[in-house]
């Protein structure tokens, strides 16, 4: 039985852990304020589903994190990491609290996570040992659009995490990401916004959740990619700049 931990589970990471349910996975569901969406999961498959409350903000959080989340699934096999604050933060008013409530989820989780998930990974068998999946914004590299400076800043360390954690886990773990376009309405979107921004993407369409958590299982079985910053928008990187 394969185990992952997955952190963010409020709306995307939900699907994700209902279709690794499917599979036959046993899951570690790391959330903050969605303990309602923890229980309804572990309603599904109580053996199988293990949570920890926890705002990964610090090295000792995701220490102990860990910690818990392998000693309950008895090992780990991957790591989906979707947790990340998402809040306007216009330059004018920027604060380094804001910064760090963007960064320390985002990127600092991640990187710590990693350290502390090899050595566990380096236990499992086989050629391939483990594989870690960070869910970025297809915006970060191309065209950040204002107002959002922690959340990009956040995103872009993570990005450059993907392709550092890459080079520092090789060959026997696996470190991919997901450039997410406009998949699930923002909370801080009206309808009409959130029409027009969809109206940017060449296919005139949200990113397909099913295509999100079709891709996530490709990358929990490549075995020969590492590295890579996989764009999944309807084409929004294409389509020119963004405010």
């Amino acid at each position: 039985m394969r185990r992952a931990i997955i952190t963010g589970i409020r709306r995307i990471g939900k699907e994700i852990a209902l279709k690794l349910l499917q599979e036959g996975w046993s899951i570690g569901l790391v959330y903050h304020t969605s303990e309602d969406v923890y229980r309804e999961l572990k309603a599904l498959a109580s053996d199988r589903v293990f949570g920890c409350k926890s705002s990964l903000d610090s090295e000792q959080e995701v220490k102990r994190v860990v910690s818990e989340l392998s000693q309950a699934l008895g090992g780990v096999d991957a790591l989906v990491h979707l947790a990340s604050p998402y809040f306007p933060t216009p330059l004018e008013e920027l604060t380094e609290e804001a910064l760090y409530a963007h960064f320390k989820p985002t990127a600092l989780s991640f990187l710590f996570m990693a350290k502390e998930l090899k050595p566990l990974m380096q236990r499992n068998k086989g050629l391939i040992k483990g594989r870690l999946i960070a869910f970025g914004d297809w915006a970060t590299n191309t065209t950040p659009y204002r107002n959002y400076s922690a959340y990009f800043v956040s995103k872009g360390a993570l990005h450059t995490a993907v392709k550092v954690l890459a080079k520092e886990l090789a060959p026997h773990i696996l470190v991919n990401g997901i450039a997410l376009g406009p998949t699930v309405k923002p909370p801080d979107f009206s309808d009409s916004k959130w029409e027009e921004y969809i109206n940017k993407t060449p296919l005139k369409k949200a990113v397909s959740l099913n295509d999100v958590v079709r891709l996530t299982m490709f990358l929990l079985e490549v075995e020969s990619m590492t590295g890579e910053l996989i764009n999944l928008d309807s084409g929004r990187h294409v389509s020119g700049e963004c405010t």
